[in-house]
């Protein structure tokens, strides 16, 4: 059988709480995907008392640009892209979509979007879901500082990553430098970090791909970086399969609260993805995170 964590607690319900970074070309695809499932959920009788908070953040307002790979229209040129969302699928699909238009830089922002004061959580087993649709590395190494505190004991860190297209700084480009950018922009990958019970169950993007915290030439979203800045166009078709792959994980976690694999790697030129899937040694090592969990709680409750 393969292998899966399943997160399901002993509570009776499930609180998913999900913040969402990043509104582009993988970010405004995810969310559309996100609400229509999430409607789906709520409707369906099995699942009717489980609940679904959901956060936006970005301060990027839509351009003309974004109309060719992103989900957006002509009348939401100048608005943060965050509120055009929340508006046009929050209403279509009969959700409560917050939003916050500014650029997450910091930590304590993060404590703040996934604060929890809302349920009772000897009924609602809370499932924190940081989801980042971002193509920098500096959201990424903050992300990762926020996974690895002591602070934080439950959390996924779902992350999109696409390839853009190759750019040459040069008008005329060699027969073999025209195929190297019709075949680039396809690939990305979806990585799933959890950490649970305060222990590291499956790596997060930034242990599998350790370069992302040696980028020292990154920066956040609204901050120049001069020359670095290139022209590296997205295809939508790649930001379209990259939000459907991460949209499969929720999907997961919404039915029977699983996971099956820690990462996806795929090309959207050539129509596949190959997963990793979770090992025996990430299994027991979350087993045995829920066993130290149940046995703390019926010591606290005076069982024992």
């Amino acid at each position: 059988m393969q292998n899966f964590i399943r997160l399901r607690g002993k509570q009776s319900c499930v609180y998913y709480k999900i913040v969402i970074v990043g509104t582009g070309g993988n970010g405004s695809h995810f969310i559309r995907n996100l609400c229509q499932i999430t409607r789906t959920f709520k409707d369906t009788e099995k699942y009717k008392n489980n609940l679904v908070d959901i956060t936006i953040v970005d301060a990027d307002r839509v351009e003309a640009k974004n109309l060719n790979n992103q989900i957006f229209a002509s009348d939401d040129i100048g608005d943060f892209k965050v509120e055009a969302l929340a508006e046009r699928y929050g209403e279509h699909y009969g959700l409560h979509i917050k939003n916050a238009t500014e650029y997450v830089k910091e930590e304590a922002m993060l404590y703040k979007l996934f604060k929890v004061d809302e349920v009772n959580q000897d009924d609602y087993q809370v499932i924190p879901i940081l989801v980042a649709m971002v193509d920098n590395n500096k959201s990424r190494q903050l992300f990762h500082r926020f996974f690895y505190s002591e602070n934080v004991e439950d959390l996924i860190y779902l992350d999109a990553g696409i390839d853009g297209i190759v750019h040459f700084e040069k008008d005329r480009l060699s027969p073999e430098q025209k195929i190297e950018r019709e075949l680039s922009g396809f690939s990305g990958q979806i990585v799933l970090g959890l950490k649970w019970g305060g222990k590291v169950i499956l790596p997060p993007i930034t242990e599998v791909f350790p370069s992302i915290l040696q980028d020292t030439r990154t920066a956040f979203p609204g901050e120049s970086c001069g020359e670095l800045v290139l022209n590296n166009p997205q295809r939508v078709m790649t930001n379209q399969y990259a939000a459907q792959l991460a949209t499969g994980y929720i999907n997961n976690l919404y039915q029977n609260q699983w996971i099956f694999t820690n990462s996806i790697t795929f090309n959207a030129q050539f129509i596949g993805a190959r997963p990793t899937f979770l090992t025996n040694e990430q299994v027991q090592r979350f087993k045995e995170v829920v066993e130290k969990r149940e046995l703390e709680t019926i010591t606290n409750k005076g069982v024992i």
